[in-house]
């Protein structure tokens, strides 16, 4: 799967944050990152308005995350970096709200929104950088986490039956 341009800068920044775990200036993100700066202070406004970093003004100013990595998914980071494009989706759907879909289409959509959605919630931060430090483990973490959510999703399930 390929990330839009707007997602992956973002991630690349707020991991670089978790990583560094202080204040760093947006010239130091850019330019470890390979981002564009000024394309970068777009996005740090994005995430500051989200409440997943903060700004800080003056010559020793920067950005640093403004929460624990721990209490921040990529789900967050992902919605608020795609807030804009969901506005222009948001007028879409509601065209299209009323309009009849195909049988299951609709429902099959919805549902991989949700895996998508709550895949992506369970997933902070600090646990893609401790996965990063064990290579050898990450990839089977990542699969114990998809497989965890999975089995949550069934439980609202079995409660309405």
């Amino acid at each position: 799967m390929q990330l839009k341009a707007s997602t992956d800068y973002g991630l690349r920044a707020v991991l670089y944050l978790a990583e560094q775990d202080t204040t760093c200036s947006s010239k130091d993100i850019a330019h470890d990152m390979s981002i564009p700066r000024d394309y970068l202070i777009q996005l740090a406004q994005l995430l500051r308005n989200a409440g997943i970093i903060e700004a800080r003004p003056g010559k020793h100013g920067g950005y640093r995350l403004a929460r624990d990595p721990e209490d921040i998914s990529l789900l967050q980071v992902i919605s608020a970096i795609d807030e804009d494009a969901k506005d222009t989706t948001r007028a879409r759907r509601e065209d299209r709200k009323n309009a009849a879909m195909v049988g299951n289409v609709k429902k099959a959509y919805d549902l991989v929104m949700e895996s998508y959605d709550a895949y992506l919630d369970s997933i902070t931060l600090a646990m893609l950088l401790d996965c990063a430090k064990d290579a050898g483990r990450g990839r089977e973490y990542l699969a114990e986490r998809l497989g965890d959510e999975s089995k949550r999703l069934l439980i609202p399930e079995a409660k309405i039956a």
